[in-house]
């Protein structure tokens, strides 16, 4: 009998000494920060450049979904709005969460710019009704994504359309 209660003093102890999982949490607004993205010596004059990303972005994102709001081959700029994909938290079980985002991109003879910018608030086809913005560990995760969104990109200027 001795044992057992020594058994289970033990395990008690042993329960209230294990380090706790940190608290998730939302990132805070002023976490966020617009990526942006500038690639120089582009061959291509400005027109042919924004044809090229114009057509990039829609091939990425289909009509799944309106992308782009301002198209404007005059000037070279596109202005849009996506869609992104994270996780709550480091694991397997974790459910997954959407943010929007901007899309901003500028093109000039032999040079254009990409800008992405996460958004506060809960898009309609997010699960996370209490994540207005992402953890820390998802947010990591969007900041990838919009590096390899721009790697992407930056390889579509250098092949054909």
């Amino acid at each position: 009998m001795n044992r057992v209660v020594n058994g289970l003093v033990v395990i008690l102890l042993s329960g209230c000494s294990m380090p706790s999982l940190p608290e998730i949490k939302p990132i805070l607004l002023s976490d966020i920060k617009a990526q942006t993205f500038t690639y120089s010596e582009l061959k291509g004059q400005q027109g042919v450049l924004w044809e090229k990303a114009r057509h990039h972005i829609v091939a990425t994102y289909g009509k799944s979904q309106p992308v782009l709001r301002v198209e404007n081959e005059l000037n070279g700029t596109l202005l849009g709005k996506g869609v992104i994909r994270w996780k709550l938290q480091e694991g397997a079980s974790s459910i997954y969460c959407y943010s929007d985002y901007d899309i901003r991109f500028m093109a000039r003879d032999n040079k254009a710019r990409f800008q992405l910018k996460l958004l506060a608030g809960i898009p309609e086809i997010s699960e996370c009704s209490d994540w207005e913005l992402p953890s820390k560990y998802g947010y990591e995760q969007i900041l990838h994504e919009f590096k390899e969104m721009s790697d992407r990109l930056e390889l579509s200027f250098k092949v054909g359309i």
